[in-house]
């Protein structure tokens, strides 16, 4: 927890007057430009806002999309946006427990362009949580949301320190900068990691990065979670999954410079952070840069014990878009990141360093009419080089009573390549039918070597080690998604997807050659499918009911480690792996209701989860490889697993801009192979808190209490 965190943030644009004296001076300069560009051809746009009664709704939120232009309905349900430069805009009319709309105007040279809305009531979102399906939304992909104003108002450090803020989601903490996502007990590779469409996956061997670690929460637009396999469309092997966005290109703004600016700092573990960003367009070229630094440092826990925890954190990310069309859009985006000198208490291992560098190019085609209403071409390279030492551990000290009793010197560099790409398109069947087509590919590879020797006098002991033995996993998927809409706004909605996935490890130690029978290669071909139906029972209540089957390939640690720690586990033990692994199978059962009216939202969610060749562990009489480490080895197996819970929230509008609201959650896991609790399972939680927004969101308040029972439940063979 931190104690005491500062954050301090500006944004401006060049058609906003701001009241920040450190750059008055960049905005008298801009206000001058835009009159000098733009000129005086500004038009108005004006209309009104109705109940799906048809009654003036007063107090709705309207704006012009991609902007910072809008303006609230008065009593009579009337808004008028002024200052509006010439050219075709997306309107958007919002209000809380009322379904979202969107028109398109054209704003004349000095003139007027007229826009009228209907908002019906629909299930309200949380603060910033979507915990059910959506009338609004995609059924098939049952999702959580983090909006773009809960995460601009969070104080993460990391983007794992969002996560938490979801019923049913967790975070193990890695190190200082690595929170793991943990979705209803399902982690590492269970939960498939995006951000902009790109497919993550870690370096560290034993997972010392979660692939979101890799990206700066700052930069972050908004997160998607889906909490079950619905996710076939985003990819390969979401038993769970998580998309994250950067922010989106403006097109149709009307400042040539807009940005923002934040500074922070968490006085309780002694870390700064600063993060910049600009952006702009020139109606057919848009672009945003983005820029941030943090580090963090020791710090002293509740009972006086300085925990280690440095690290230094660099990042530069940036897109261009060109627009191509009045529907299309080609953007090309790409970032690095430099993390070093990353303190892991309680592990053998310190990080001396990540270099991440990713890229990728999507073209994007979105039409409102006609068969084909979406196209998405999607290509991209993601590469994080990884190095660890044990500067700092005790390992590094002579001790006359440990075996060996010298200081070693352990070094390991570790590298993963992922590149990947998409092509996917929904075309419009008529009479309420929608059907998406499309495919995918990735291939990861993933290298590490190990050396170790003495300190004092520099003697090899242990030279090239073959942790990952240059293993390679490729995945081709297809995928079809229909979606039909009938009569009283029921849905349903199915998904089958197919996966050929091929596996191979170039070199092996002969001490695996010798202990893993059988080949080094293999092929696999999975078949996946999801159906969701969706009831409304009446216009406040609403009822869906989903089940799922997704496969998941064993990872290369899974696959071909050494004798090397596993993150499935939290001991030092050394783990043996397996090619013949089969993949997991994780089939999901799940019920949603929910209830809305324009001051109260209800919505509940419960599962039943079976894992059939769930990759667990047992022990072998293998001898360890390093003299320190436990004596027990173990090896990846299949077995079996079950799991249920739910989530529970509410929220309660006591009046306009202040909230209350409540979410419980509950989990149960078991390894039915091991015969005890799956690891990482939190225990029973729940969380009230009570906040006020102003209307025109110019600053928020909130205070939370959160209750977690105790955890009686042990994984003792994992430690």
């Amino acid at each position: 927890m931190y104690k005491n965190t500062i954050l301090f943030s500006i944004r401006f644009s060049m058609k906003e007057t701001l009241f920040t004296p450190a750059i008055i001076l960049l905005i008298l300069t801009g206000m001058l430009l835009s009159t000098l560009l733009f000129g005086n051809d500004r038009g108005v746009i004006r209309g009104k806002v109705l109940t799906g009664e048809g009654k003036p709704l007063a107090g709705a939120s309207v704006y012009v999309k991609g902007t910072r232009l809008g303006d609230m309905t008065d009593s009579e349900g009337r808004f008028v946006i002024t200052n509006v430069p010439a050219g075709q805009y997306t309107v958007v009319a919002e209000f809380i427990g009322r379904q979202t709309q969107e028109n398109t105007v054209e704003v004349p040279p000095t003139g007027e362009a007229m826009a009228t809305f209907t908002l019906p009531i629909v299930p309200v979102t949380l603060p910033g949580i979507v915990v059910t399906t959506t009338r609004g939304g995609d059924i098939t992909e049952a999702m959580s949301h983090l909006s773009p104003t809960v995460i601009r108002q969070s104080a993460a450090r990391v983007t794992g320190e969002l996560l938490r803020q979801v019923p049913g989601v967790d975070a193990v903490r890695r190190g200082p900068t690595g929170l793991d996502p943990v979705i209803r007990g399902l982690r590492e590779t269970e939960v498939g990691t995006y951000v902009d469409g790109t497919r993550y996956f870690p370096a560290g061997p034993a997972r010392m990065d979660s692939p979101l670690s890799h990206y700066d929460p700052t930069a972050i637009h908004k997160i998607q979670i889906v909490k079950g396999p619905y996710a076939l469309t985003w990819g390969a092997g979401n038993l769970s999954a998580i998309h994250a966005e950067s922010r989106e290109l403006r097109w149709q703004d009307g400042s040539r410079l807009h940005g923002r600016f934040i500074s922070g700092y968490h006085s309780n573990v002694d870390a700064p952070e600063v993060a910049g960003a600009l952006g702009g367009n020139s109606g057919l070229l848009a672009y945003w840069l983005h820029a941030n630094w943090r580090e963090s440092h020791d710090y002293t826990a509740g009972g006086g014990e300085v925990i280690p925890g440095d690290f230094h954190s660099r990042e530069v990310r940036g897109k261009v878009g060109f627009r191509l069309s009045s529907h299309s859009r080609l953007i090309i985006s790409g970032g690095y990141q430099y993390q070093n000198d990353i303190d892991y208490p309680g592990r053998l291992l310190n990080a001396d360093f990540f270099k991440v560098k990713n890229f990728n190019i999507r073209y994007r085609l979105k039409k409102p009419a006609g068969k084909l209403r979406n196209l998405e071409v999607l290509a991209y390279v993601n590469n994080v080089d990884h190095r660890m030492d044990n500067d700092g551990k005790p390992t590094a000290e002579p001790d006359s009573n440990r075996m060996p009793p010298f200081p070693l010197l352990v070094d390991i560099t570790t590298n993963v390549n992922v590149k990947g790409a998409r092509l996917a398109a929904t075309l419009s069947a008529g009479n309420h039918l929608d059907v998406e087509l499309g495919g995918d590919v990735y291939q990861a590879n993933r290298d590490a070597l190990r050396n170790i020797s003495r300190r004092d006098n520099g003697m090899a002991m242990l030279t090239n080690d073959i942790v990952w033995p240059d293993a390679t996993i490729r995945d081709v998927g297809v995928f079809v998604k229909v979606q039909r809409s009938f009569i009283n706004q029921f849905r349903v909605s199915g998904t089958i997807r197919t996966d050929f996935v091929s596996a191979n490890a170039d070199t092996v130690s002969e001490f695996f050659r010798e202990n893993v029978p059988g080949s080094l290669e293999s092929s696999e071909t999975n078949l996946s499918g999801a159906l969701m139906l969706e009831a409304p029972l009446n216009q406040h209540w609403l009822i869906s009911v989903g089940i799922g089957s997704a496969v998941r390939t064993a990872d290369a640690s899974e696959r071909y480690s050494d004798r090397f720690p596993s993150s499935k586990a939290q001991t030092s033990a050394e783990f043996m792996g397996n090619p013949a692994l089969k993949p997991e199978r994780s089939t999901q059962a799940d019920l949603w209701i929910e209830a809305a009216y324009e001051r109260f939202s209800l919505h509940l969610n419960g599962f039943v989860r079976r894992m059939d060749n769930y990759i667990t562990l047992t022990a072998t009489d293998l001898p360890r490889k390093l003299p320190l480490s436990p004596p027990t080895v173990f090896r990846y197996i299949n077995g079996e697993a079950e799991f249920l819970g739910g989530e529970a929230a509410a929220v309660f509008y006591l009046s306009r801009g202040l909230r209350l609201s409540g979410a419980i959650g509950y989990l149960w896991g078991k390894d039915k192979t091991l015969d005890e609790p799956i690891l990482g399972i939190a225990p029973l939680n729940t969380t009230v808190s009570i906040a006020y927004r102003h209307p025109k969101d110019r600053y928020f308040l909130e205070t939370s209490l959160t209750i977690v029972s105790e955890q009686n439940r042990v994984a003792i063979i994992r430690g």
